[in-house]
């Protein structure tokens, strides 16, 4: 079972309330989801947890960026100092001119309402109705709700459920249940770093649940029950970044590239800076605003 010790050893940094919260209501939401049944979904959860919340300490997105790291995130949206400016220092300002008018954003100032909350950064009004309706929440009337310690884990699992992402944690996919949740890859390094620590502390039982051990704590090898030799299995190697590149996506960057809209590293992998040039791409476009390779846009690229 997760318990308060286990939480603390992977989110050392993570306030108390927060800490018993997640077991206070928590536990029952991840047995309603599913995700305590296998080590891997429960692994999985807590490592996207601890990258989208910084190890639990974040529930509200930060959206005070300046101009240079404007044009950075968003290059389509802030090609000039001039324009990054106007929005720079300014989180309402910006939320309502990056998300407003999609994601279910239809009124003045939804951008800022619906940014991004919660320990999986819920965004958009229509996410925030459509999770409500699995956790039991008014999200959409009272999107503060999504920050709440006594909520978040249950939000999370509530997301967890309407992207049905234990089908990719049970085949493994650690890069599916990031796409899932991200649109991409984005951020998987980290990801894979808080996986790496996260299964020092939580690890799979022979009844096919889970139990915590101490990271403190040296676990008893068991007396070998016969004489045979066994040869050891071939350990299955960690993914790694780098292995993730895309051809479609290489190329897309290179056609953004000298269109304008792109200007980050032509690596083939899904980034935030690619996301950007799609949304700024497929504006211009009048293409439905995903912020990703999806077949429409993928057909306007001719890639």
């Amino acid at each position: 079972m997760l318990t308060k010790a286990a939480l603390r050893s992977i989110f050392p940094k993570a306030p108390e309330i927060d800490l018993d919260a997640f077991i206070a209501s928590g536990l029952e939401a991840l047995k309603d989801a599913g995700i305590l049944e296998m080590a891997n979904r429960l692994q999985y959860f807590l490592a996207q947890l601890g990258h989208e919340s910084n190890g639990l300490t974040v529930k509200a997105e930060n959206l005070n960026y300046s101009a240079s790291r404007l044009m950075e995130i968003w290059p389509g949206r802030f090609p000039t100092r001039e324009i990054a400016n106007k929005y720079a220092n300014n989180p309402e300002k910006l939320a309502n001119f990056v998300y407003g008018g999609r994601m279910g954003n239809v009124d003045p100032g939804d951008g800022y309402r619906y940014r991004g909350r919660g320990y999986i950064q819920l965004t958009g009004r229509e996410t925030y109705r459509e999770i409500g309706k699995i956790a039991g929440l008014d999200l959409e009337n009272e999107p503060e709700l999504a920050a709440k310690p006594e909520n978040a884990v249950r939000i999370a699992c509530a997301f967890w459920t309407w992207k049905k992402i234990n089908k990719q944690c049970d085949a493994g996919d650690f890069t599916g249940v990031t796409q899932r949740i991200n649109g991409g890859t984005n951020g998987l390094s980290d990801r894979l770093d808080w996986l790496r620590k996260v299964k020092t502390v939580v690890t799979a039982t022979t009844n096919g649940g889970t139990a915590t051990t101490s990271p403190t704590t040296k676990p008893t090898t068991p007396r070998p029950t016969t004489t045979t030799p066994v040869t050891p299995s071939k350990p299955k190697p960690v993914e790694q970044p780098e292995t993730l590149a895309n051809p479609a996506v290489l190329e897309a960057q290179k056609k953004l590239t000298r269109l304008g809209y792109y200007k980050g590293v032509l690596s083939g992998i899904y980034d935030q800076v690619l996301r950007g040039a799609l949304w700024a791409f497929q504006k211009d476009e009048d293409l439905p605003l995903t912020g990703r390779l999806d077949a429409r846009t993928r057909a306007e690229l001719n890639v």
